[in-house]
C-alpha cells in the first residue's frame, strides 16, 4: 500500500545517516500513530495501533496485516501502557502519535481534562497530537477497523479530519486553554462507524464494494469537560463559521421565487466583527461575516447576469446562515452550553459585568439572540443564466 512504501522510503533514506547503534534501536522499536482511550468501571482501557514491522521490512507474515492493535486495562493510563509494552517484543515509540481518540463513554464521564493534563505532562506523547472523540463506538473498536482507502484507520482518520482545516482541530494545549477560558464551552470533532463493526474488524473489509468505514460525524459539544450533545456535520460547519474556523463548504439555499434550491460553495469565510448589545435582560450578539464563493448548482428563474438577481441570492444565503445559526443556538441553550463563546465576548469588553454574570451564564444564555449579517462576494456563476421552467 502507498503509505507503506512512503514509510519504507523515509526509513531507508534516514538509515544512511544512522550509526549501527541507531539502526539496532530502530529495529527494536514499534511505532504507533494512533492511541485510543476508553473508560470502564475497572479504569482505563488503552489501545495502541502499532505499525506491523513485517509490513515495513517487506517480510511476508501469515496475517499480512498493515497494523496490530494492542489493548490493556489499568487504573491509570501509564499502567495500561506498561502492560502493552510487556506484551510486545519491541520498545514502544509514542512520539509519532498523530491522533488521540477518546471513547464516548470517557468523554461523557468528564475525563477529558484529566486526559489533556496527562498528555501535556507525558514526555512520550506529543502535545500537538489531535484529540477527537467517538459516537456509538469505543475508541478501541474504531482503531481495529480495516480502512478501505488508506488501509489502517489512523491514517484515514487523520486525512479525513485534515480536510476540515488545521484551525478547526484541537490538540491538548489548545483544549486546556479553552477549558480555562471563561465564557466558552469546548467542542471536539467526533468520528463514527458506518457499516458493520464485526465485518470492519476483518481484513476482508478491504475487498468488498460496501465496506464498513469511519467518517467524520460532526462536533461534540461539552459543558466544562463533559460531553453533552452531538451536532451533525452540517450544523457543525455552521458552528465553525461563527467561530472563525471554517475551511469552506456548501451552503444550500432556497430560490427567491419558490421552493427550488441553489448551491453556494463557500471558499473563504471569516468574522469581520462581533459585537453585542443589551436589551433589558436579553443579550443580542451581532456578527458581520465576509464570505467569498461560487454558485455551483442553480435551479432558480432569475437571470444571473442581472445584479438584482445576485443581490436576491445573497439575501437568501444570509437567511440560510441566520436560520442555521439560530438552530445551533437553540440546541446549545437547551443544554446550557455556549459553544460560540458569547460569554467570552462579554468578558473581554465588560469584565466587571461578566464577574456578575458568569455563575448564572448557563441560565442567562437561554435569553441570548444571534443576528448575522454576511457580506457575500460571488466570484463565479458558471454558465448558468436561469433555470426552473
Amino acid at each position: 500500500m502507498k503509505y507503506l512504501y512512503i514509510i519504507f522510503i523515509i526509513l531507508s533514506v534516514a538509515s544512511i545517516f544512522f550509526s549501527q547503534e541507531d539502526k539496532h534501536e530502530l529495529n527494536q522499536t514499534s511505532f504507533s500513530f494512533a492511541l485510543g482511550i476508553d473508560y470502564e468501571k475497572e479504569g482505563y482501557v488503552v489501545s495502541l495501533q502499532l505499525i506491523n514491522p513485517g509490513e515495513i521490512s517487506g517480510e511476508k507474515l501469515l496475517n499480512n496485516s498493515p497494523y496490530i492493535v494492542y489493548k490493556a486495562r489499568g487504573k491509570t493510563i501509564d499502567t495500561a501502557l506498561e502492560k502493552i509494552s510487556m506484551n510486545t517484543s519491541r520498545y514502544l515509540d509514542l512520539k509519532q502519535e498523530q491522533i488521540i481518540v477518546l471513547g464516548e463513554e470517557l468523554a461523557r464521564k468528564g475525563k477529558t481534562k484529566e486526559i489533556v493534563e496527562y498528555i501535556l505532562h507525558s514526555p512520550d506523547i506529543p502535545a500537538n497530537a489531535l484529540i477527537i472523540t467517538t459516537k456509538g463506538n469505543k475508541a478501541s473498536e474504531l482503531l481495529e477497523i480495516f480502512s478501505p482507502v488508506e488501509g489502517y484507520s489512523a491514517l484515514e482518520i487523520t486525512n479525513t479530519l485534515n480536510k476540515l482545516g488545521r484551525h478547526a482541530l484541537n490538540n491538548a494545549s489548545e483544549i486546556k486553554v479553552d477549558l480555562l477560558e471563561d465564557g466558552k464551552d469546548i467542542s471536539l470533532p467526533y468520528i463514527e462507524l458506518k457499516g458493520d463493526l464485526q465485518k470492519g474488524r476483518k481484513r476482508g473489509n478491504l475487498n468488498t464494494t460496501n465496506p464498513a468505514h469511519i467518517v467524520f460525524g460532526g462536533f461534540g459539544l461539552f459543558k466544562n469537560e463533559n460531553l453533552k450533545k452531538f451536532l451533525d456535520y452540517r450544523d457543525s460547519l455552521f458552528l465553525q463559521l461563527l467561530n472563525g474556523k471554517s475551511s469552506g463548504f456548501i451552503i444550500e439555499s432556497t430560490c427567491p421565487e419558490g421552493s427550488k434550491k441553489f448551491a453556494f460553495k463557500l471558499f473563504n469565510g471569516h468574522v469581520k466583527k462581533k459585537e453585542y448589545k443589551r436589551v433589558e435582560n436579553n443579550y443580542i450578539f451581532q456578527y458581520t461575516l465576509n464570505l467569498t464563493g461560487d454558485i455551483r448548482q442553480y435551479n432558480c428563474h432569475g437571470n444571473l447576469k442581472e445584479p438584482e438577481t445576485i443581490s436576491q441570492l445573497e439575501m437568501q444565503i444570509n437567511k440560510t446562515i441566520q436560520s442555521k445559526e439560530n438552530k445551533i443556538l437553540s440546541i446549545a441553550q437547551s443544554y446550557g452550553l455556549d459553544p460560540f463563546g458569547l460569554g467570552h465576548s462579554i468578558e473581554n469588553n465588560e469584565p466587571k459585568l461578566w464577574n456578575n454574570l458568569k455563575e448564572e451564564w448557563a441560565t442567562s444564555i437561554k435569553n441570548a439572540q444571534l443576528e448575522v449579517h454576511s457580506n457575500i462576494t460571488i466570484q463565479n456563476v458558471g454558465n448558468y443564466k436561469s433555470r426552473g421552467d
